[in-house]
């Protein structure tokens, strides 16, 4: 054991239902100490000193596949997962058990263990309960009481379900109302949208002044990453996988759920290129107009990058279950169009907050909203509260921006030099638009949003008004 007095460090972000978090191991003469941010359960710290380790061996759940059974977990595309269990001499009853890294950091960090633990080392990969019983863990030992966590899960799902029954009942026709209105008011942003598209002319990249821009070019892209599905070099590219479920009638009527979602590329900068040179564009906040391409498994071939990333999550593409992959990207060299504010990068905000309203909308749609509920909540109802969170999230996809790493329209800013200018939303309100279609298709597009959304908001708020005055 030749590193054992060595201290090495591996910070990682594993896979968490919930939230975001990050982790970390340490390997020291002491011990070993695994530190996370995790709110609940078995992915929290721990410690556990080298001569308090019985035996040692990494352990997988494969996940299961879509032809039958359960979906995979819609937060990652993975095939399996992997765990780092450790039973102990003092305490067998507090056995460790914690997430492993993924990739070079799982293969250097169980490399060192092996080295570190010697013939205490048992195994590697072993099925879970396998490794369980090999190493004399009880499945209640990883510091979870799995029973009083569902039951309370469920008692609070039957309590947060009535209580939005009761509200629904009485809020029904004003959140109609205030989602009409607000329908009606992005209709005429769109209409302003497409007058000021329509008006501004397109101007180069050498000559574009500072203030509202037009510009059209090609997506630059110095490390093109291949899409998803179809492995086009693109910039930047998403992927969502959904399932098709039928209704419990079993009539033919169901809906499309989303079970898995890939991310891939450079969300946060957009370099536009034409003849006359270079400029960078920011994204967040961006209305991003894209085309999005679809395969269905019932009568399209999937190509075979999408097949492969199907296939490391355990999916089948065959004709036995109905499956669709959906696909968005900015391809490296394909046409790009940008409306926006051009300006100085020493003007952005650095680490300014949203304000409130936006603060909220960004919340809502990265899943940060459930972390800051989690952090107020009381320790005793953090677990079945996060469990709720993963049932209903199942269900109603609320937050689900955390399924990709960064998207493009939360985006930080980048790294420029001071000196530079780029595009981005800017402070005035004035439309900012990324579109992979010319300055043409981006307008019919813009147009179209704006009529149904104008002429589905104005019909909520009639049929409320409508309601309203029968009531009364």
């Amino acid at each position: 054991m030749t590193n054992a007095a060595a201290t090495r460090r591996w910070d990682f972000t594993p896979a968490h239902p919930i939230v975001k978090v990050r982790a970390s191991y340490e390997l020291s003469a002491e011990g070993i100490r695994f530190d996370s941010d995790a709110p609940f359960g078995a992915q929290g710290p721990a410690a556990l000193r080298w001569d308090a380790i019985a035996e040692a061996a990494t352990a997988t759940l494969d996940l299961p596949g879509s032809q039958t059974g359960p979906s995979p977990p819609p937060a990652a595309l993975a095939a399996r997962l992997e765990w780092l269990l450790l039973s102990r001499s003092d305490r067998p009853e507090r056995a460790f058990m914690r997430v492993l890294p993924s990739g070079s950091d799982r293969d250097a960090l169980v490399a060192e263990l092996r080295e570190r633990l010697g013939s205490k080392w048992v195994g590697e990969r072993m099925p879970l309960d396998e490794a369980r019983k090999r190493l004399r863990i009880a499945e209640h030992s990883d510091g979870i009481d799995t029973v009083g966590l569902v039951i309370g899960a469920l008692l609070l799902i039957v309590i947060i379900v009535v209580v939005g029954v009761l509200l629904l009942t009485v809020l029904l026709l004003p959140a109609l109302f205030a989602f009409g209105a607000w329908l009606f008011h992005r209709g005429l942003s769109d209409l302003r949208a497409a007058i000021a598209i329509e008006n501004l002319p397109t101007s180069s990249v050498s000559s574009a002044a500072i203030g509202l821009v037009e510009l059209a070019g090609r997506a630059v892209a110095d490390n093109p990453s291949p899409a998803g599905a179809s492995g086009t070099p693109s910039v930047w590219w998403d992927v969502g996988v959904d399932a098709w479920y039928r209704d419990g009638d079993n009539r033919g009527g169901g809906e499309w759920r989303q079970i898995a979602a890939q991310h891939g590329g450079d969300a946060g900068l957009l370099v536009v290129e034409d003849d006359t040179g270079r400029v960078p564009v920011w994204p967040r906040d961006a209305d991003l107009i894209l085309r999005q391409r679809t395969w269905h498994s019932t009568k399209d071939t999937l190509p075979a990058p999408g097949q492969a990333l199907l296939a490391g999550a355990g999916i089948a593409w065959d004709r036995s279950r109905k499956l669709r992959v959906r696909e968005q990207r900015i391809e490296a060299g394909g046409a790009v169009y940008v409306m926006g504010t051009l300006a100085e990068v020493g003007s952005l905000p650095q680490g300014e907050r949203d304000p409130g309203l936006a603060r909220w909308r960004r919340a809502m749609r990265t899943g940060t909203w459930k972390a800051s509920v989690l952090r107020v909540t009381p320790s005793l109802l953090k677990a079945p509260l996060a469990v709720a969170f993963v049932f209903f999230g199942m269900f109603g996809r609320l937050g689900s921006g955390d399924e990709r790493s960064v998207s493009a329209q939360d985006a930080p800013p980048p790294a420029l030099p001071a000196d530079g200018v780029l595009v981005w939303k800017g402070r005035s309100g004035r439309a900012f638009i990324i579109a992979d279609a010319p300055e043409t298709g981006s307008l019919e597009r813009v147009r179209a949003r704006s009529l149904w959304r104008l002429g589905l908001g104005a019909v909520l708020m009639c049929y409320v008004l409508y309601e309203l005055g029968n009531t009364i």
